[in-house]
């Protein structure tokens, strides 16, 4: 049986006021991941980009303050009060809609440059956001995505086949998220070709603990669509399994990060 919020595209209101401290990304990685973007939106040529599922800004605000015209659209108004909120007289100020990223309220092949940085599992259907995606990206744009790794994300694998697991006992399935194979290939399909660009290496360290305690306080999108009483009654289960998998909570475990980006240009 299938929630039907599990149905809709995630909405990231709920953790608006955390949003940054949870995800931001160090700060020497944040200012290459800037430096990347800019370099493929200088070499498509475009004076306006898009971000699709802009959020707070973390990309964004980074951008503007270099001066690149930033129309963001995303489907949470408080996300979007965030971004305004910590908007300054150094940023060229951006455009910002509420919006569907499956229903793009923009006009065909007028954007140079497109971003969708880490949304694309959040949406649904994802393959009509990269439709809408190809349709508004001018000829000779590019679409930014991301294509950061981590050579250790065997873990979280490990992980999420548990809680599939525990909530399948509730006839509970999880949102089906796209991994990067079918993203690809559809992208392929609509005459897409990628390349790559790795721009910083890092290792990010974390005890078992925190790892827990991430999942306790719900700041990972895909427990909200957990109702609460099965949450909680699943996780007492999941905290047995993971403390019984590590033993020392306390012990610092090391992922080995590779963060890129993808630049697709299409026929």
């Amino acid at each position: 049986m299938m929630n039907q919020n599990m149905m809709r595209s995630i909405s990231f209101d709920r953790v608006a006021d955390t949003y940054d401290k949870t995800r931001a990304l160090p700060e020497d990685v944040a200012q290459k991941l800037t430096n990347a973007l800019l370099a493929e939106i200088a070499a498509a040529g475009a004076d306006r980009v898009l971000e699709v599922g802009v959020g707070t800004g973390r990309i964004a605000r980074p951008l503007a303050e270099r001066g690149v015209r930033v129309l963001g659209v995303d489907i949470a108004p408080r996300m979007l009060a965030r971004l305004r909120e910590q908007l300054g007289p150094q940023h060229t100020p951006p455009d910002l809609l509420m919006g569907d990223a499956t229903r793009l309220p923009l006009v065909s092949a007028s954007f140079g440059a497109v971003l969708a940085i880490h949304v694309l599992h959040l949406v649904s259907p994802w393959q009509t956001a990269l439709e809408e995606l190809r349709r508004v990206l001018a000829p000779g744009g590019v679409l930014i995505g991301d294509n950061t790794r981590s050579r250790t994300s065997g873990e979280w694998a490990v992980g999420s086949a548990k809680w599939r697991e525990l909530l399948a006992t509730r006839n509970l399935a999880p949102r089906a998220r796209p991994g990067p194979d079918e993203i690809h290939s559809t992208l392929r399909a609509l005459g897409g070709s990628c390349r790559v660009v790795t721009f910083a290496e890092a290792e990010v360290r974390r005890t078992p603990e925190q790892n827990l305690e991430r999942i306790r306080s719900r700041s990972h999108s895909w427990t909200w669509e957990i109702p609460d009483g099965l949450f909680a009654e699943r996780l007492a289960d999941f905290e047995q399994w993971y403390r019984h998998r590590y033993g020392n909570m306390e012990k610092e475990l090391v992922l080995h990060v590779s963060y890129s980006i993808e630049a697709w240009s299409f026929d």
